[in-house]
């Protein structure tokens, strides 16, 4: 091969590396985590930011789960009746980004419709338990990805909620007990140029080195 089309072979294979297409790709954060914590819970959490100079930001998902477990306990002060109720328990987890911005939720119930007895002169005594597991996949409007953007990191709300009801005959002392935690991540979608590889600089050099030769060796054959 001559050294002109050698030196532009070595070009366009150089070139041809610096400009392929974008690369989709994934990086992934957690989000603050909570132990069992007694409900209702508030609490901040902190959501890693993307670094803009990874790439051009696609898309964003936020998902966060919730083990909620829960019990009722009854008192009964009367001496002389037994009474009945119908019991429930539902929970609920909430998470609020900057701004304000709607970050996913999830409802759900740790037990329902539960026919209970209070004994007569008893307290405290454990009649309905369950438990419920919240999860939210929520995925953020590009109009808000500037929100995620940056260096550090932005903080979001959590809260978890329990709601208990009991229904039925008066007398009746309700105490609903429920504990939740947390944990999730946030995936960032991006593109990126792909970076040359090695052997792509080397190629490139070397059809630049064999361009300046052919140059040098036109210019003394011009002057012989």
């Amino acid at each position: 091969m001559k050294l002109k089309q050698f030196a532009a072979a070595s070009l366009c294979v150089a070139a041809g590396a610096f400009s392929a297409p974008a690369m989709a790709a994934v990086v992934e954060y957690d989000i603050t985590s909570i132990g069992s914590t007694l409900t209702n819970i508030l609490t901040d959490l902190s959501i890693h930011q993307f670094d803009a100079s990874l790439g051009t930001l696609t898309a964003i998902t936020i998902e966060y789960g919730s083990s909620v477990n829960g019990k009722v306990e009854l008192t009964n002060t009367s001496l002389t009746k037994n009474k009945t109720t119908t019991v429930g328990l539902s929970t609920t987890m909430t998470l609020t980004g900057p701004g304000g911005l709607a970050l996913g939720g999830d409802t759900e119930s740790l037990f329902s419709g539960v026919n209970a007895t209070a004994v007569k002169n008893t307290a405290n005594v454990t009649v309905a338990s369950g438990e419920a597991e919240l999860f939210s996949s929520y995925a953020v409007n590009a109009s808000n990805f500037s929100l995620f953007t940056g260096t550090g990191s932005v903080t979001a709300a959590l809260a978890i909620n329990a709601t208990g009801t009991a229904v039925g005959q008066t007398g009746i002392g309700t105490k609903f007990t429920t504990l939740g935690d947390g944990a999730g991540k946030v995936t960032y979608t991006y593109t990126a140029l792909p970076v040359p590889e090695p052997e792509t600089y080397g190629m490139l050099l070397l059809g630049l080195g064999v361009v300046a030769y052919a140059a040098k060796r036109k210019s003394r054959s011009a002057q012989a």
